[in-house]
């Protein structure tokens, strides 16, 4: 199984456990598992010596994800909030690599 596949599974795992518990349990299921698991493998392949440990895209989806919950908190459902940016923005990051492309 490919590694993106394995990620999708986490997140889907994770949007499972919210949907069904109805908290943010699948959230934290998913925002924890995939840097792990991303993390084990770039350790298997000997590369996440050579990575930063903090970097701008860190902290650009930490504050995206505090916005969103802030947003979504005064009309409607955090979670769908979270779900939604959890789909929009990998979405959005492959239409931009195809686009880059060709």
């Amino acid at each position: 199984m490919k590694v993106e596949h394995k990620v999708v599974l986490i997140l889907l795992t994770g949007l499972v456990v919210s949907a069904i518990l109805r908290t943010y349990t699948g959230i934290v299921v998913a925002a924890l598992g995939i840097p792990f698991y991303l993390a084990y493998m770039a350790r298997e392949q000997n590369i996440l010596a050579k990575s930063r440990l903090f970097d701008r895209d860190l902290f650009l989806m930490m504050g995206l994800m505090v916005l969103v919950i802030l947003a979504f908190e005064y009309f409607a459902d955090p979670r769908i909030g979270l779900i939604a940016m959890a789909v929009v923005v990998p979405l959005a990051i492959y239409c931009v690599d195809k686009l880059k492309a060709g």
